[in-house]
């Protein structure tokens, strides 16, 4: 939803009608909101000084707008380059990477690369389909760490070219897993086994005459968006990534032969 400045008290007047609403039916069924821990955020571009909202009264609180809230694990500010979020990311991950470096010496190659799957890749690889489309500087940030991590596994040194090592590995970079994640994601949209709520976003590609296209498994192009933002939307990228795959891997039989003729499509 678009707001002019002018429009800023009417929607927040509306925000709060919504959350009495919310808390009505949260006291019916003996439940209690807490009113100091809500959050709002005005999310705008990057490029536009956003104007401020008026406070939004919730109970005997007044909440002000903040620049970053935090939903599922996931550091949100207001303009959506989900800095402060990539900051964690890398800080969590490279203290994972400190502490098993300092007991390396007494574990094997299995072992490390277990651990650096347990504290390491498991947070670079959570929630990171949101990263699509995020600045270069911010996905070099989480490869800087994928690197130090692959290189605590293999024992190799700095100044040793890091796209063998990752190969040796076999660990997809970082931009290659975030569209695997979504790759994987559309996968289970088409054979329907995605939530509801995501099989709804896309739909198939079904043109209005017989095309040579009609038998190759593809999705609807996404809405068209003026900004960065909306190309970054799962309705968008999906179909976008989904549809410059071959064929041979849209159209695999189950999700573990998807996984893997993807992944290998993705190191070529």
């Amino acid at each position: 939803m678009v707001l002019k400045s002018s429009e800023h008290p009417v929607a927040v007047n509306k925000l709060e009608m919504c959350v009495a609403d919310v808390r009505a039916w949260a006291i019916t069924n003996k439940l209690m909101l807490n009113d100091a821990k809500t959050e709002i955020v005005h999310f705008h571009s990057q490029h536009r000084k956003a104007s401020s909202l008026p406070p939004l009264c919730i109970g005997d609180a007044n909440i002000k707008a903040s620049d970053s809230a935090k939903d599922l694990g996931v550091v949100l500010d207001s303009t959506l380059l989900l800095k402060q979020h990539v900051r964690n990311i890398c800080r969590a991950a490279s203290f994972g990477i400190h502490k098993i470096g300092k007991i390396r010496k007494y574990l094997d190659r299995p072992a490390t690369e277990r651990l650096i799957h347990a504290f390491v890749t498991l947070r670079l690889d959570c929630n990171n389909s949101l990263l699509h489309g995020l600045p270069a500087a911010q996905i070099a940030s989480l490869q800087r760490v994928q690197n130090a991590a692959a290189r605590l596994v293999t024992l190799t040194r700095r100044r040793e070219h890091i796209t063998p090592i990752l190969r040796q590995l076999h660990w997809l970079p970082i931009q290659d897993r975030i569209c695997f994640k979504i790759l994987l994601t559309a996968y289970k949209v088409r054979h329907g086994i995605a939530p509801k709520y995501i099989c709804e976003l896309l739909s198939d590609y079904t043109p209005a005459v017989n095309l040579r296209s009609s038998s190759q498994l593809l999705f609807r192009p996404g809405p068209r968006t003026k900004t960065k933002y909306g190309d970054r939307a799962f309705a968008v990228a999906a179909p976008r990534l989904w549809n410059n795959i071959p064929k041979t891997i849209r159209g695999a039989s189950s999700v573990g032969s998807f996984k893997s003729k993807l992944k290998t499509f993705l190191f070529k």
